[in-house]
């Protein structure tokens, strides 16, 4: 049997076309995984220099912590209550600027790690001027002391005085057998 050069032709052609189409199929679905995994790839690489500089900032933070740690007042973790102290500290803040705090309640202490915060509840009473300066004098405390909640009402018609109740919130840390400290309103 012999083959025509017109029969060769076409089967080139046909064995041409059909290898063409087999090869675009097969490509053309590692295309799209290609084009996937790529996406894939810049999103995983994104993530990676993000959180590179997560870790770059966690460096920072943990230092701006423990610089802001210093700062606080260290308890002996065998003391049961430091809310006396710090307590007797705000009502001297307060005497210093002469408001009258006429009732304070501690709240209780929420530790995070070796962080503690403790909440007073004060009910006060004072002049304007004398507020200012207790809220300025605890203000330049750095982060031992956080005002959250104040309530400002006046006492009576043209007396000058105010009264209401405020929650400080005292920060400290607590460490074995830690020296007792001076109270922090010394400066």
């Amino acid at each position: 049997m012999k083959i025509s050069q017109r029969e060769m032709v076409l089967g080139v052609i046909t064995m041409t076309a059909l290898l063409a189409g087999l090869t675009y199929g097969i490509v053309n679905k590692r295309i799209d995984a290609h084009k996937a995994k790529k996406t894939e790839i810049q999103q995983l690489k994104q993530e990676i220099r993000l959180n590179e500089r997560r870790i770059k900032m966690q460096d920072e933070w943990i230092a701006e912590l423990n610089e802001l740690q210093k700062d606080l007042r260290v308890f002996d973790t065998t003391q049961k209550s430091v809310s006396p102290e710090l307590m007797k500290t705000v009502n001297t803040i307060a005497r210093k600027h002469e408001l009258d705090i006429t009732r304070n309640q501690p709240r209780g202490e929420k530790p995070t790690d070796d962080l503690f915060e403790l909440g007073i509840n004060c009910t006060w009473e004072g002049k304007l001027d004398a507020l200012v300066g207790f809220l300025t004098e605890l203000q330049q405390q750095g982060t031992r002391y956080d005002v959250r909640t104040l309530n400002v009402t006046p006492v009576g018609k043209n007396t000058g005085r105010l009264k209401g109740n405020m929650v400080i919130h005292c920060a400290f840390t607590r460490k074995p057998n830690a020296a007792k400290q001076e109270p922090d309103t010394e400066e």
